[in-house]
């Protein structure tokens, strides 16, 4: 016992050392997406550069942009600074916006996640299951929950969010939905379709793939250092905004997630003697928990 609490007492340490005083690197991050998206958005309105280029600049943008939401729902931003806890809220309600996410909901859903992560109530568990029932079931279905207002009241009750929060998810659902139609009927269907929608299905689909289904398969295990794991490829960080080292996350979720590398580079010895996962880009069989997992 005394060297569990040891090692717990040295992975807080070097926790404390990775947790800035305030993340000022994630309001630049969403201040340079919002830069390639309004850039990108503008341009192939006006006839700039052609709908191609658009579509990929809205897909990098909606791809990278859950980071700021994770970051905002995890209070990484004002971090230290307690009485700077509405710059998180502020900076989540406006990345929420393009993702069509709603800020309160989605908070309580994620740290449900963290509470229960890969337990049978766990929010996420929906991963479970081979990739190809991801890629073409599981991840699919949750992504058309997202426009479906009597799922998002479902998901509030679920979540215990407050009286308040559910009309705040009302109001954030009502105008995302008005904006996009009021765009389609003023003659921009094309545009919403090709600079909006389909960037934001394969933005969410590989940002979901690399949060949800990699970092926690085979999504049985539920131990500190074993509930997810760490990927190792050439410019994995840089690719995955750092999510590679998910399980730095989840065991210290204050470390923001520009840190999580020099902080893994600490750590690694006491990860390496506690069975930690490291691994490659897939997830290997070989790890995986015996249970049977769904297809």
């Amino acid at each position: 016992m005394d060297q569990v609490v040891s090692t717990i007492r040295q992975e807080a340490e070097i926790g404390r050392r990775h947790t800035p005083d305030f993340g000022w690197r994630t309001l630049l991050l969403e201040a340079e997406l919002f830069a390639l998206f309004i850039a990108a958005t503008s341009l192939t309105v006006a006839g700039v550069i052609p709908m191609w280029a658009g579509f990929i600049g809205n897909t990098v943008f909606l791809y990278a942009l859950y980071t700021v939401v994770h970051e905002a729902v995890h209070a990484n931003i004002s971090s230290r600074n307690k009485n700077l806890r509405w710059v998180d809220t502020a900076a989540g309600l406006i990345a929420c916006a393009p993702l069509w996410l709603n800020y309160h909901q989605h908070k309580r859903q994620h740290m449900e996640h963290h509470t229960y992560t890969n337990e049978d109530s766990d929010p996420d568990i929906y991963a479970r299951g081979s990739f190809p029932g991801w890629i073409f079931v599981r991840l699919p279905k949750a992504l058309i929950g997202y426009f479906n207002p009597f799922q998002q009241y479902r998901d509030c009750k679920r979540f215990n969010c407050t009286t308040r929060e559910i009309v705040y998810t009302a109001l954030s659902f009502t105008t995302y939905a008005t904006i996009v139609i009021g765009l389609i009927a003023a003659g921009y269907g094309w545009h919403v379709l090709f600079l909006w929608f389909v960037p934001w299905w394969i933005g969410q689909t590989v940002m979901l793939t690399f949060f949800t289904w990699t970092p926690h398969h085979d999504h049985h295990e539920t131990g500190r250092y074993r509930n997810t794991r760490v990927s190792l490829f050439p410019f994995a960080n840089f690719l995955l905004q750092g999510q590679n080292y998910h399980l730095i996350h989840h065991m210290l979720p204050a470390i923001p997630y520009y840190r999580y590398e020099p902080a893994f580079n600490e750590l690694r010895p006491i990860l390496e003697a506690k069975g930690v996962r490291i691994e490659g880009l897939v997830p290997d069989p070989r790890n995986e928990h015996s249970a049977p997992s769904r297809g």
